[in-house]
């Protein structure tokens, strides 16, 4: 009896782990060869009372989240029919049968990297999802995890990983599969990554990028690849494969380079892309992003998305000027380069003779656009600009020193929003409706409301989720119905404008008077601020008187702009008293819409006036 105890206990060291005893309420298969269905009995038998016997009740019906273990022994496979959350160990052999998680369902596995799955062989079916939260292993090389293939981007079989898998077996990645590896996500060991298909895709979340949440040490088979890094906060791209075909930098991502990166297509179908987008970085360090191909039917294109944000230190910068079918200068050295004029530029290299690089800026334009949002220059030693820049134009933020020669900076920069009106009213029963319109929208990600009892914004709090802007040139119309109030009284409530680049502007407040039981009114926008409250006459010839408010002393800034959003006027009220005041306003403009932007006390607020001559 001992020699038979010891040949098993080595048998179980030898593949890494000794099987444990099961305990009350743990599953196994029947050994009738049929496949056991999550969702059904029929198949499984149940540990009772030191016995295992026929299951009366599925896995799914027993307990969910399932907190026991499933054993899988080698003549059996198991079907995930419904979405399955198994928080105990799932104990298996080195040749187990299949493990297939079905169209459109959900397996989670695991709790931590104490919980063990004992690898052997898994598929996720197209639609499929399987989530690892714990630690997966196989020392088996024939072991398998296969992810079908979908028929759309990302509609293929989807492994995300929180946890550790260390296989030495197979990791099948067919056409529009995904492969979601969390911060804390690691795969190693010698398995081979089999990525053949256009449109497979791997997300990246781990800060030390690709090489830190693929530790594989054998020789990958990857074609194709696609690539997103959609970490919060700061990644790098980290040793990435050779054969790269897109490469996302997604929104609240702050990359940096740490290799050159050559984007290829070998199926010689649609185009090698490296977009940034909206929200997210792009830091180029000392490496650029090319592509190995120069002919038209393989071009590769480099995208920077409104909002974005492109650092380099490159002492050429960036450009879009080809030499023959390819860009050969500075940072960026595809095919093709599209950059933003609603994008942010920033140049920090330390040489004395860092060059800006010379490129245009999308929406396209006759004559061309040099056109951008944010312009900074961290270089201490200052940036030349291209001779073609005549001027750029810089609509958002502008820092740093330009050296000498022909290029020159115009700063122009534009409100974010420029609101018509922004009001409250009680609809006399059980909420209040706020209704607000802009005239125009620039780099503007959405709108919060903010609410509070007393007129004073310091004692905000936000009761809306964020409210999607259209960003539109035109302006637009919102509203937001305050349905949560349960007490009578007074309430005042606040605007709140979020940028790309997550500047905010406060706007209000306006005033609700709200009577739940009844007799009810309210009090639309009134000046209970420092604000701008209106111009009148509206439109007017020659002048107009511009009403405003002040809590308390303070000077006053008017800055006056025209739609497009180019500063045409300023002037300042020095020492102005607390109260309600009235300034005489007579421009020397010609006949228009015009912007009038009203700063005093640190607050401000803009209003819409109409020149009519």
């Amino acid at each position: 009896m001992l020699v038979i105890w010891v040949l098993l206990a080595v048998a179980c060291l030898a593949y890494g782990q000794v099987s444990p005893i099961p305990q009350q309420g743990d599953y196994r298969a029947n050994g009738t060869k049929i496949t056991p269905k999550i969702s059904s009995a029929t198949g499984w038998q149940i540990y009772d009372r030191g016995n295992w016997v026929n299951a009366t009740l599925s896995p799914l019906a027993y307990q969910q989240p399932f907190t026991n273990r499933i054993f899988m022994g080698a003549a059996e496979g198991i079907e995930v029919d419904s979405n399955f959350i198994l928080r105990g160990d799932f104990v298996g052999s080195t040749n187990n049968k299949l493990v297939t998680v079905k169209a459109g369902k959900v397996f989670e596995f695991g709790t931590n990297l104490n919980s063990r799955y004992d690898l052997a062989n898994l598929t996720v079916e197209a639609g499929a999802r399987f989530i690892n939260n714990g630690s997966m292993t196989s020392t088996s090389m024939t072991s398998k995890i296969l992810l079908k293939a979908g028929t759309t981007p990302d509609s293929g079989g989807t492994l995300e990983n929180r946890g550790m898998i260390d296989t030495a077996g197979f990791i099948d990645k067919e056409a529009n599969s995904v492969i979601i590896s969390r911060p804390n996500g690691v795969i190693k060991g010698g398995a081979l990554l089999d990525v053949k298909a256009a449109g497979a895709t791997i997300y990246i979340e781990n800060p030390g990028g690709y090489s830190a949440a693929i530790q594989l040490t054998r020789h990958q088979n990857i074609h194709n690849a696609c690539i997103v890094f959609s970490g919060a906060g700061n990644q790098i791209t980290g040793n990435t494969p050779d054969n790269i075909y897109k490469v996302t930098v997604a929104d609240g991502t702050n990359l940096t380079l740490t290799k050159n990166i050559v984007l290829i297509n070998e199926h010689k179908d649609g185009t090698p892309t490296f977009k940034v987008e909206g929200g997210g970085t792009l830091d180029t360090g000392n490496f650029i992003i090319t592509t190995d191909k120069v002919n038209q039917s393989s071009e590769a294109q480099f995208v920077l998305d409104s909002g974005a944000t492109i650092r380099t230190p490159n002492v050429n910068g960036i450009s879009s000027v080809k030499s023959g079918n390819k860009i050969t200068s500075g940072a960026i050295q595809t095919n093709n380069a599209t950059y933003s004029e609603e994008a942010n530029y920033v140049y920090y290299g330390n040489t004395t003779n860092q060059f800006s690089g010379c490129f245009i800026t999308d929406p396209p334009t006759n004559p061309a656009s040099y056109k951008v949002h944010d312009f900074i220059i961290e270089n201490p030693n200052g940036l030349t600009l291209c001779s073609n820049f005549q001027p750029l134009t810089v609509t958002g933020d502008f820092q740093g020193t330009v050296n000498g020669g022909p290029g020159y900076v115009n700063h122009q920069p534009t409100l974010p929003v420029t609101l018509s009106y922004f009001n409250a009213f009680f609809n006399g029963f059980d909420s209040v409706t706020l209704r607000w319109e802009t005239q125009s929208e620039t780099n503007n990600l959405g709108f919060y409301i903010l609410r509070s009892d007393v007129p004073d914004a310091e004692h905000t709090g936000i009761i809306s989720a964020l409210i999607p802007a259209a960003n539109s040139s035109q302006g637009a119309s919102y509203f937001f119905e305050d349905n949560s109030l349960d007490v009578d009284g007074i309430y005042f409530y606040w605007l709140q404008d979020v940028s790309f680049s997550g500047e905010v502007e406060l706007h209000g407040p306006a005033m609700a008077q709200v009577s739940l039981q009844g007799d009810s009114n309210y009090t639309p926008d009134i000046p209970l601020k420092t604000s701008l409250i209106r111009n009148y006459p509206n439109p007017f010839n020659p002048s107009t008187q511009l009403e405003y408010y002040l809590e308390e002393s303070a000077d006053v800034d008017f800055k006056v702009y025209n739609l497009k959003g180019q500063l045409v006027d300023q002037f300042t009220l020095r020492h102005q008293t607390s109260g309600f005041h009235r300034y005489a306003w007579k421009p020397q403009l010609e006949s228009g819409v015009y912007l009038v932007s009203f700063t005093a006390g640190g607050k401000n607020n803009t209003r819409q006036v109409v020149l009519s001559k």
